[in-house]
């Protein structure tokens, strides 16, 4: 396979990294003015497996709810149709691209970074007083999954990618360029827009290491841009290579924030990092997370 375009690259592979069937109801339940809360939270029920995992998610630190919620169309009274839309569509993209070779990538650290991004980029987006925090957490969470459609449909090249990129961030989007022509940011783009994503998290994906480039969504651009490389510090450290060293500085202006504010909500989040890893992927990795 050897496609010119991430559009191209998608459009051969939709049937592959399609989301489960419940995911696209929701998704246009969410979307039509018509469908209740009640007909969403039905649809939800047919999958006792999803039903479980959301309930956990809603009764989980992370929202801190006052009471135990233990039914479904209680849980959209409290987080509302929308979020529970999006945590139905990265509860269902955590079990998606099994099968790439553990030499490339290290699942658990994929998921434990894409989490981390999701839960950082939440909490800065409440700095920020952006006006919808929580879609920053499925934004952040889906941010890099351009680079899973490249590593397991394109494993040459990305042995390649992976070589002239060090393991080092910064260096990722550059190596793809040169080797594909286009880069892990374009796939994870084309892909959200196939799922019929809200273009903020399209958007946002394809300008996550390149935010000022932007010119819709240019707020949760910053800021996933931002939470990425603390993230991505927090999974992979180096004691040589900080991948906040190459944050731009235009994100700092566009947010508002600073290196040492952000630094500060990384260390009274990690509980939540573990928690929710847990939930979505399994055993949560505690040698990283910060207390």
């Amino acid at each position: 396979m050897n496609p010119k375009t991430a559009k191209e690259l998608v459009a051969s592979i939709e049937q592959v990294v399609s989301l489960p069937e419940v995911c696209l109801r929701i998704n246009e339940m969410v979307e039509d003015e018509s469908s209740s809360a009640d007909d969403i939270s039905q649809v939800i029920m047919q999958d006792a497996n999803l039903s479980a995992r959301l309930l956990r998610l809603v009764n989980s630190a992370y929202y801190g709810l006052p009471g135990k919620v233990a039914t479904i169309s209680r849980a959209i009274t409290f987080v509302g149709t929308t979020e529970l839309r999006d945590l139905t569509l990265v509860t269902a993209s955590c079990n998606l691209f099994s099968g790439i070779p553990s030499s490339m990538i290290n699942m658990k650290d994929f998921w434990h970074f894409s989490i981390a991004t999701g839960i950082l980029s939440r909490q800065f987006a409440r700095q920020c007083i952006q006006l919808h925090p929580e879609r920053m957490f499925v934004i952040g969470v889906l941010h890099d999954i351009g680079r899973l459609v490249v590593l397991w449909h394109l494993t040459s090249q990305a042995r390649d990618i992976l070589l002239i990129a060090h393991g080092k961030n910064q260096l990722f989007a550059g190596a793809e360029e040169e080797v594909l022509g286009f880069t892990h940011c374009d796939v994870g783009y084309e892909l959200a827009q196939s799922w019929q994503l809200p273009q903020s998290i399209s958007n946002a994906i394809r300008h996550h290491h390149d935010p000022a480039s932007a010119t819709e969504h240019l707020l949760e651009s910053a800021i996933l841009h931002i939470a990425q490389a603390l993230a991505y510090d927090l999974v992979w450290p180096s004691e040589t290579d900080s991948s906040t060293d190459s944050i731009d500085a235009q994100a700092w202006g566009i947010t508002g924030l600073s290196l040492e504010q952000c630094r500060e909500m990384l260390g009274e989040v990690g509980l939540q990092i573990m928690e929710l890893y847990t939930l979505l992927v399994g055993n949560a990795v505690r040698r990283r997370t910060p207390a």
